[in-house]
């Protein structure tokens, strides 16, 4: 695990991300709990994707990550959405079945549709977002059923949600960025990358109290591709 966590810091570090002392740390103290460091190893997945599109990057605790482009700096949240029951009942039922068979219905094992679980984690993410400075919420999804699809439901959820509520702490967010697991052809980065470029797809909030510039939105939204990092806890 040493060996695994110091090949990952090295990569980082390669790429000129920063605050690598403090995130390494992090990763050493949750070694032995596969949940939390699987989702700290998805900050990095974040980190690395924003760092080859040209942007400065700077892991930190809370939001997650500092991503600067020239002179403009955005914060940003990385939620991990972990692979859902219903990702293996869906699977088995496509396997089973000749026919298409209906996929992605939270609401049945959660009760709450996929892409209010996207909106109120947005929600519950407010007070962390930076004040006097944009925001992203970044979802990195191991679920199918979190996808592109519904993602532009979410952001009408949350638009609608912020525009109502008496809560400023809920304009500071800018857009969801969805790191989604379609696979698309892509190169191998040594042995800490999963095989295959999967997309990413960014979508502005409307009532953001602090604008993107229109140099930031652009670049933000040419981002079309990350690739996953994989480095196991105990």
């Amino acid at each position: 695990m040493k060996d695994q966590i110091g090949r990952l810091i090295t990569l980082l570090r390669e790429e000129g991300i920063e605050g690598l002392a403090d995130y390494e740390q992090r990763l050493v103290n949750n070694a032995g709990n596969v949940d939390v460091f699987t989702d700290l190893v998805f900050e990095s997945s974040a980190a690395l994707m924003f760092s080859r599109y040209g942007f400065k990057v700077t892991i930190r605790e809370k939001p997650d990550l500092r991503v600067e482009l020239d002179n403009e700096t955005i914060y940003a949240e990385v939620k991990h959405f972990r692979e859902k029951e219903q990702d293996r009942i869906d699977e088995k039922a496509m396997r089973e079945s000749e026919d298409l068979v209906p996929v992605g219905n939270t609401v049945l094992l959660e009760g709450v549709a996929a892409w209010q679980q996207i909106a109120n984690v947005a929600v519950r993410k407010a007070s962390q977002y930076m004040a006097d400075a944009p925001n992203l919420l970044v979802i990195a999804s191991d679920s199918n059923c979190i996808s592109g699809i519904i993602l532009s439901t979410a952001v009408n959820i949350y638009n609608e949600k912020a525009a109502e509520s008496n809560d400023l702490c809920l304009r500071r967010l800018n857009g969801f960025m969805l790191m989604d697991q379609w696979i698309w052809p892509g190169d191998r980065l040594e042995q800490l990358i999963g095989a295959g470029s999967r997309s990413v797809i960014f979508r502005p909030i409307a009532c953001a109290a602090i604008p993107l510039s229109a140099k930031m939105t652009n670049a933000l939204e040419s981002i079309r591709n990350w690739q996953q990092i994989v480095c196991k806890a105990y």
